[in-house]
């Protein structure tokens, strides 16, 4: 397993995790993405990424569930909903998400997107007394710009920000324009999320490059070469850069089992060439 530094802190975090997106919304499927999360865990995948907003909380009553004899050996992240953002909002909400995880602290917390109703500098009084309290270890943010970054870790004081989780894939390199630059200069860990593009698309945001097209054709030349899957080297891609951490959803065995074979080759320099040409980041 590779393994990252959180920022500046000395805790050390699989480079893969394990997200939980559109877990928890279906009794039927429950009983499997418990058993994914599971396995997971044990292959070493123990970085698990949730938050109260999926499944209206049920993501986070399956990792409750999947994690509670294996707690200690698990780096917990949740976040709480822009609309939960007032002092008071902040505190019920991590209150909530304890209780639904069953678990006595949240190893890193994470406002999930910038609040057009309350003040950045309310949310993060909350999360320092969050901190102050035992009830969080680490604060982070989500969807933030630099600007929004800079100013989270003004008003958290001696607390730090140690993390920004952000859109990162193949075809969507956004976050290489500034919140990437900005992460390295001040030691803050970038968690990608949707490191496979969109499933199903969404909102006109792309999606992984489908069979047959140009794109699909590149990864998979790539991929004959490492003995791999397309996918794999668009995971392999995405944790090349030391900030890097990445949290593909993966609801069964096999997709794990594919996850972790991603680590086991390096791309050489000639194939990420091929791979900028191939989807260079929009300006």
């Amino acid at each position: 397993m590779l393994y990252r530094r959180l920022a500046n802190t000395s805790e050390r975090i699989p480079a893969i995790g394990q997200g939980t997106w559109k877990m928890g919304e279906n009794k039927v499927t429950e009983k499997q993405e418990i058993e994914a999360l599971r396995f997971g865990i044990e292959q070493g995948l123990t970085l698990i990424d949730t938050a109260e907003e999926y499944g209206k909380g049920g993501a986070e009553k399956v990792v409750g569930q999947a994690i509670r004899d294996v707690r200690k050996e698990v780096f917990l992240v949740t976040k709480v909903s822009a609309k939960n953002c007032s002092y008071q909002g902040v505190l019920r909400a991590a209150e909530d998400s304890l209780e639904r995880l069953k678990t006595n602290t949240i190893d890193l917390y994470l406002q999930h997107w910038p609040s057009e109703e309350f003040e950045l500098a309310e949310t993060m009084e909350a999360m320092a007394e969050l901190v102050r309290k035992s009830l969080v270890k680490n604060v982070g943010v989500s969807n933030f710009s630099p600007q929004l970054m800079q100013e989270a870790q003004h008003h958290l004081g001696s607390i730090p920000l140690v993390c920004n989780q952000v859109a990162y894939h193949l075809n969507d390199r956004r976050a290489e324009r500034d919140v990437l630059p900005y992460c390295k200069e001040n030691n803050l860990t970038v968690m990608g999320y949707s490191p496979f593009g969109y499933a199903p698309k969404v909102f006109g945001m792309a999606g992984f490059p489908e069979t047959g097209s140009r794109e699909r054709e590149v990864l998979d030349d790539i991929a004959n070469k490492y003995h791999a899957s397309a996918y794999q080297v668009a995971l392999n891609w995405v944790l090349r850069q030391e900030p890097l951490v990445t949290i593909p959803k993966a609801a069964s065995k096999e997709h794990i089992k594919d996850n972790l074979n991603a680590l086991r080759f390096k791309l050489e320099e000639e194939d990420l060439e091929q791979i900028e040409l191939t989807f260079p980041v929009i300006k």
